[in-house]
């Protein structure tokens, strides 16, 4: 998952930035004006954490066009709010998400991770090159040249995890937080239940591992 943090205060970007990027989410900060300037992101959600004027938004109105239509906009506050109630952005307002402002900075991740997971652009056709293999969101394939594997929701939400931290140690609080409903309870077992059918699949796949790290998680090598 990747997402695009566009704020005019870049320096003040940072921790939200660096709470996305403990939940092990990619990211990029941009100003608006690097927006204007003709920059287009690929990105599966847009997020806006600051204000600005209401003139960016309007220069901003031509990205706003050509963004795909089911691409999330996410707002931390409402302070943006009346700006697609205007005729000239009313329809992007479907697109648009507003958190509450008082939710603490370590959860916003999370639940821009639930919003990318349901949004329907993540799910349709998009792909991901790790290594020599694609991952397909839309029909959940692992291919290669010569490879190719289904899995189930759960399974590829795990595997998409791991492969997006090649060589990186990823907790079993951070699998759950991505696979499972953050408020959800998981056994312990069932995270291994998941490992176990992920090995089973890819046991074909000799250079692909993943590894059990005792007492910290679990880390996958390409």
């Amino acid at each position: 998952m990747h997402i695009t943090i566009i704020t005019p205060h870049l320096l003040k970007s940072g921790l939200i930035a660096s709470a996305i990027t403990r939940q092990n989410l990619k990211h990029m900060t941009v100003s608006p004006q690097s927006l204007i300037n003709g920059f287009n992101p690929e990105t599966d959600a847009l997020l806006f954490p600051h204000a600005f004027d209401a003139q960016i938004w309007y220069q901003m109105r031509p990205l706003l066009e050509n963004l795909s239509p089911k691409l999330p906009l996410i707002f931390i506050g409402t302070i943006h709010k009346p700006v697609f109630g205007l005729p000239e952005f009313k329809r992007r307002a479907r697109q648009c998400i507003f958190l509450d402002d008082s939710i603490p900075i370590d959860e916003i991740p999370l639940l821009i991770r639930d919003i990318i997971q349901k949004s329907p652009l993540y799910d349709q056709g998009r792909r991901i090159a790790v290594g020599s293999y694609t991952l397909d969101r839309g029909q959940r394939i692992l291919e290669n040249a010569s490879t190719q594997i289904a899995f189930t929701k759960k399974e590829f939400f795990l595997l998409e995890l791991l492969m997006q931290n090649i060589n990186r140690i990823i907790s079993r609080d951070s699998i759950v937080d991505y696979v499972w409903d953050r408020n959800s309870y998981v056994d312990p077992n069932t995270i291994d239940v998941y490992m176990s059918r992920l090995r089973h699949k890819l046991a074909d796949e000799k250079n692909f591992t993943i590894k059990t790290i005792p007492c910290l998680g679990y880390k996958c090598s390409l």
